[in-house]
């Protein structure tokens, strides 16, 4: 980008107040526009309403009534809904920019849609549909892909017309699969039955806090480390209480010894990686190594990647509980806990490597 750059906020078709994904119309394109690096967002008498309605603690640039010199301008209808990048893309010229309906966001931009003029409800609902569904992931496994992405989605398009915010919605899931460890605990087919399913419905629900943040600009670093910790706890919390309900059944010790290795080492390796996370500013553990170097994986690592992710191993736990299986699945999770507690310290051990090489020699 060459130079500072203003949204403009043209005549509207429809009301640019209509609320769509959380947002008014035209508070989402301001925002969508500071993420893209904007300076400022105009909004003039033509625009159909007044700056303190872009008033917003989201919203950090300024809300001005004309452009401000030297700035260039990418002019946007107010009652157009764009996918996140392009307004970006727009700017990145060096000459002033029109975003019409149609627009499309930079080529091989994952769920990327082009630009929608909101001028009733049909086309509304179009926008809304488009939008919710650019909010999948690139990186979602095949359960999350094929399942759990439209059950989330079709919450969170409910969900955002509510009081709740992202971090309560966090705090509800986790007792949903706190819940769930604790029926898995009680030794029976039935409970232990229930409890999986608990444990497959936070899998499902753990994707509406992210969806609510992202449509609405809602995403906070302490929601990142709900979300995070969250995630494992439950794991913990399931497996150590399949672990439980298992022993109490049977009187295996076998199945004491598998939950104690899948919880401790599966806590061992979210305490390394929270760490790195700390040191980096971030509750995504997402940003964590091997997180990313699954994410760029080829040929067979690539094929066999998404059995590893939490979304398939938490829908092969409910499989298994059907078929009274839990018993054998639990001492696989075992091994692969102590496998993905190798691949942590390894990341570790090559990291340190690095910054070692990267270390300047002392003076001679």
């Amino acid at each position: 980008m060459n130079g500072p750059w203003v949204l403009v906020l043209g005549p509207p078709s429809s009301d640019p107040r209509r609320r769509l994904g959380g947002l008014s119309l035209a508070l989402r394109l301001a925002l969508d526009a500071q993420r893209g690096g904007a300076s400022a967002v105009v909004c003039g008498a033509d625009a159909g309403l007044g700056v303190t309605d872009l008033s917003d603690p989201r919203l950090g640039i300024p809300v001005v009534e004309s452009v401000p010199a030297n700035a260039r301008r990418v002019t946007a209808a107010a009652s157009l809904v764009v996918h996140r990048a392009t307004l970006a893309a727009r700017a990145a010229g060096d000459a002033d920019a029109l975003v019409e309906p149609g627009a499309a966001p930079p080529e091989g931009t994952p769920y990327g849609f082009p630009a929608i003029d909101v001028t009733d409800d049909a086309s509304a609902r179009r926008a809304e549909r488009a939008l919710f569904r650019s909010l999948r992931k690139p990186q979602d496994g095949w359960t999350a892909r094929f399942l759990n992405r439209y059950v989330s989605l079709t919450l969170s398009r409910l969900l955002v017309k509510t009081t709740l915010s992202p971090n309560q919605v966090s705090v509800g899931i986790l007792a949903i699969g706190l819940y769930g460890a604790y029926l898995a605990a009680q030794g029976t087919y039935f409970t232990m039955l229930a409890g999986a399913f608990l444990f497959q419905a936070q899998s499902i629900l753990d994707g509406c806090d992210g969806e609510m943040s992202r449509v609405s600009y809602r995403g906070s670093h302490l929601g990142e480390w709900l979300d995070t910790i969250g995630d494992d706890v439950t794991n913990y919390a399931f497996f150590a209480g399949a672990a439980l309900g298992l022993h109490a059944k049977t009187g295996n010790a076998l199945y004491l010894v598998a939950g104690a290795v899948t919880v401790g080492s599966g806590v061992t390796a979210s305490l390394i990686e929270y760490r790195y996370l700390v040191k980096i500013g971030s509750g995504d553990l997402l940003k964590y190594p091997t997180s990313q170097t699954a994410s760029t994986a080829t040929g067979l690592l690539a094929a066999i990647a998404p059995l590893f992710k939490r979304d398939t191993f938490v829908f092969l736990t409910l499989v298994a509980a059907v078929l009274d299986l839990v018993g054998p699945m639990l001492v696989v999770f075992a091994a692969a806990a102590v496998g993905i507690l190798a691949n942590v310290v390894g990341a570790e051990m090559k990291m340190a490597r690095e910054r070692r090489s990267a270390a300047p020699l002392p003076p001679p």
